[in-house]
């Protein structure tokens, strides 16, 4: 069994991470499971760089239309994941 932890996996937890913190801002800020958002996500370059190569699965498990980095949306929060701050920023879409 190999455990080393390659910088494939690592950028795919990150982006694990960062659906996770999707889903719960989803939650907090009263959307119901079924809205599709407009998604923002602004962080260190691991952070954009696990966002632009697992943006398929982001958007596709969180209900996001698409992902970009530079909108101001209604819900706003910033999160630290992996010594990183992240801000995610989403509203209905």
């Amino acid at each position: 069994l190999d455990t080393t932890l390659t910088e494939d996996l690592r950028l795919e937890g990150l982006a694990r991470e960062i659906i996770n913190k999707v889903q719960n801002l989803r939650k907090k800020s009263g959307l119901v499971v079924s809205d599709r958002i407009e998604l923002s996500i602004n962080g260190p370059e691991d952070v954009l760089t696990a966002v632009s190569r697992f943006s398929e699965r982001i958007t596709t498990e969180t209900l996001a239309l698409d992902v970009a980095s530079d909108r101001e949306l209604a819900y706003k929060e910033t999160f630290e994941i992996d010594d990183h701050d992240i801000s995610i920023a989403l509203e209905r879409a």
